[in-house]
């Protein structure tokens, strides 16, 4: 069993202090800050700092990074579109201050008011974390004297997932809408009721369906113009399956993906989606040389390490994009920013049509550039640092997308076929995320196996990948990705597939690791398979830890920027908001 460590929020506001600058998807970043001695500040106690500055060294473990695209060979009717695109996302932002907490709005004004140090850095931290707690420290209180709701915004403060069940056991016919993802649940007197994202949220979606339907009438592009339509009545109906179809189909330069999406902010029943906008410029060529992956799907699937009743059959045109990101809203912007994507979630859309997966090529290039290469270069054994690769690194961000696409789908419980995200409730984000992450690995070994990559990617995927694990858990463990990198880590040090070196650099043992990747993805889908939710979470809880190896290594990522807090020119966006 791993050992607990030292909070990873002690670690992160200690290496923030020398973070700083900015960074471009469109230049070459600058280096990193030169690592730190190795005995620097050994037995020592940490630097006092104010409280401004402390909250100053929040903000600034994220380097501001300006994104944009080429968009100067897009017509004019298609710029036209993509600026009523960028107008229509805009909408989504005050609707996710509301779902991630009801209190938001109200205290965003007080916050805003500041005049002192202390006070602006703490409103900027706010608005990086959409809302009063810190994501990068299991939801800690910086600007509120209140511990995080786990029901965020989508249930009656104080409701407890005791207080859900019971209602649905006396009232079953409300299961369908209480647990449906496009629900808000109120309390009405001493009952409690479900309302429909469409009128509880219809002050920002009527007027974001309408841009949506002006970008609609604007763009040439048959296949955007459909979707687009479709989706507007979406957010006026709650019914987004006709619209995901098309959004499927989309085949268009300026592309969208904009609506109620991932359940992570919903940790106490992982039921409800939260709104979120990805704006980007597609490459045609660059998503046609990554189309191959498309029919392997299936053959990854029977590739998996388990038995053939556990493996699941799902449509296999899963179309891949590789584009450049021009603006986020929602959920998209909170925190750590999303590298790419696997949507949608509705099943019966991936049976048919498989998921797409997008991949956000501007945002990848930044920050392996950025954080991960310095990343590994501190964590890793020197004699692995030549084999750090960007090119490995976006492939493993592309098969982990693909992996979303593999293992169960569905399980049991209580005599029901429901959803494994049902089943298995708040845990289910950190083990699919572990999943995708493992898998990814798992999956592009394959290829090499294929011959659909070189032999000499071998040594650059495991790096990369395992180098990769500490990006990710930097988030936080309380954080889905965090909490499935921790896993892994954890997992590898276990088995001795990874050592800890001279200095506190980890070692590889390429074949053991191979062996490790293996068998987590078969317990993984296995759990998931099963469906059993004091399982899933006991398994977290043995392994989604922070542990002495990756405190110590973590530890030492002073001057690496933890994430990037991104501009948007062609949003009219000159700084960080």
């Amino acid at each position: 069993m791993v050992k607990r460590s030292v909070s990873l929020a002690a670690l992160l506001v200690l290496c923030a202090c020398n973070v700083g600058g900015s960074v471009s998807a469109s230049t070459k970043p600058p280096a990193a800050a030169p690592p730190a001695a190795e005995d620097e500040g050994e037995g020592e106690a940490p630097e006092r700092t104010s409280p401004a500055a402390s909250m100053q060294a929040k903000v600034d473990q994220f380097a501001v990074a300006e994104l944009t695209a080429d968009i100067s060979s897009l017509p004019q009717s298609e710029r036209d579109a993509l600026e009523a695109l960028i107008e229509a996302s805009k909408h989504l932002d005050p609707i996710f201050d509301r779902q991630a907490w009801a209190g938001n709005p109200d205290l965003e004004q007080q916050l805003a008011d500041a005049t002192d140090d202390e006070g602006k850095a703490r409103y900027a931290y706010f608005r990086m974390m959409r809302g009063p707690w810190d994501r990068q420290n299991d939801h800690e209180p910086f600007a509120i004297d209140k511990p995080h709701p786990k029901g965020a915004g989508f249930y009656p403060e104080g409701m407890t997932a005791e207080d859900f069940e019971a209602w649905l056991t006396a009232h079953p016919g409300d299961r369908e809408a209480f647990e449906g993802l496009f629900t808000v649940i109120e309390r009405e007197g001493e009952s409690y009721v479900a309302v429909p994202y469409s009128k509880a949220y219809a002050k920002w979606l009527e007027p974001a369906a309408k841009d949506l339907e002006r970008a609609a009438t604007l763009t040439k592009n048959k296949s955007l113009k459909r979707f687009l339509k479709l989706r507007a009545k979406g957010f006026r109906t709650d019914d987004y399956y006709a619209s995901d179809k098309a959004w499927m189909d989309l085949d268009s330069r300026v592309e969208i993906t904009i609506g109620p999406y991932e359940t992570y902010e919903d940790k106490l029943m992982n039921y409800k989606a939260s709104f979120e906008s990805f704006v980007t410029v597609s490459d045609p060529k660059a998503s046609k040389a990554l189309a191959k992956y498309k029919k392997y799907l299936p053959k990854m699937e029977q590739n998996l390490p388990v038995d053939d009743s556990v493996k699941t059959k799902r449509g296999a045109q899963s179309p891949i994009r590789v584009v450049d990101l021009v603006f986020t809203s929602g959920d998209a912007r909170t925190s750590v920013q999303t590298i790419a994507f696997n949507l949608p979630n509705d099943e019966r859309v991936r049976k048919e049509k498989g998921a797409k997966k997008v991949l956000l090529r501007n945002l990848i290039e930044t920050k392996f550039d950025a954080i991960m290469k310095p990343i590994g270069e501190r964590v890793l054994a020197p004699k692995h640092h030549a084999s750090l690769s960007g090119d490995a690194f976006f492939h493993q961000v592309l098969f982990h997308e693909l992996s979303h696409s593999l293992g169960p789908a569905f399980t049991q419980k209580d005599g029901r076929k429901v959803e494994v995200r049902v089943a298995i409730g708040p845990a289910y984000s950190a083990i699919e995320e572990c999943k995708a992450d493992v898998m990814g690995a798992y999956n592009i070994l394959y290829m090499i196996d294929q011959g659909e990559l070189p032999a000499d990617f071998r040594e650059k995927l495991l790096v990369s990948y395992f180098g990769g694990l500490f990006r990710s858990v930097r988030f936080g463990v309380a954080e889905a990705h965090g909490r499935g990198a921790a896993v892994q880590i954890n997992r590898f040090l276990e088995e001795g597939s990874v050592t800890v070196g001279p200095k506190g650099r980890f070692q590889i043992g390429f074949a053991k690791l191979e062996q490790s990747i293996s068998d987590l993805v078969r317990d993984l889908v296995m759990l998931q398979h099963n469906g059993d939710r004091a399982a899933v979470e006991a398994f977290l809880d043995q392994y989604g830890v922070l542990s002495d190896p990756m405190a110590n290594a973590l530890g030492r990522l002073d001057g690496i920027p933890v994430d990037i807090r991104p501009v948007y020119p062609l949003a009219g966006e000159t700084g960080p908001r």
